[in-house]
């Protein structure tokens, strides 16, 4: 994929890809927020439904956010991809209005490109950092 910004070719495929082909992410509500290679960052709103019984989000859904960057921004330097492993660290209770993360490149081998997943939850316009993760992920075929 060539270009960067929200509305660049390679990041409109990305959503194509990302989104429109998978039900599930379409169902979460995960949006676009940046695009640039080697850099990706998502967003959904934090809806009831995504929370647990102690009102912030749930795990598999921090889980989903930090899984799906790390594929993202892989995607953005390495073409089609699937997720081999992540690590994740929760940081703190993630509540708010919005939860969010960052993808970034560490390194982008032929087999295998390595992400750091930041996550955050926003709330009355403030960024909490929530959870941490370090994913492999691995190329499958397909144009960068």
């Amino acid at each position: 994929m060539t270009g960067s910004g929200l509305d660049s070719p390679a990041a409109l495929e990305l959503v194509r890809r990302g989104v429109h082909a998978s039900a599930y992410t379409t169902a979460m509500g995960t949006r676009l927020r940046h695009f640039e290679p080697g850099r990706v960052e998502i967003e959904l709103d934090l809806r009831p439904d995504l929370t647990q019984h102690h009102g912030q989000a749930h795990g598999a859904v921090i889980g989903h956010i930090a899984d799906t960057v790390s594929a993202w921004a892989a995607s953005s330097v390495a073409g089609d991809v699937v997720t081999a492993e992540y690590k994740i660290n929760f940081l703190t209770a993630a509540r708010g209005e919005v939860l969010w993360g960052r993808g970034d490149v560490l390194r982008a081998g032929r087999r295998q490109v390595i992400v750091r997943a930041d996550v955050y939850a926003t709330h009355a316009g403030r960024d909490t950092h929530v959870a941490t993760a370090l994913a492999t992920i691995a190329p499958v075929g397909g144009p960068a």
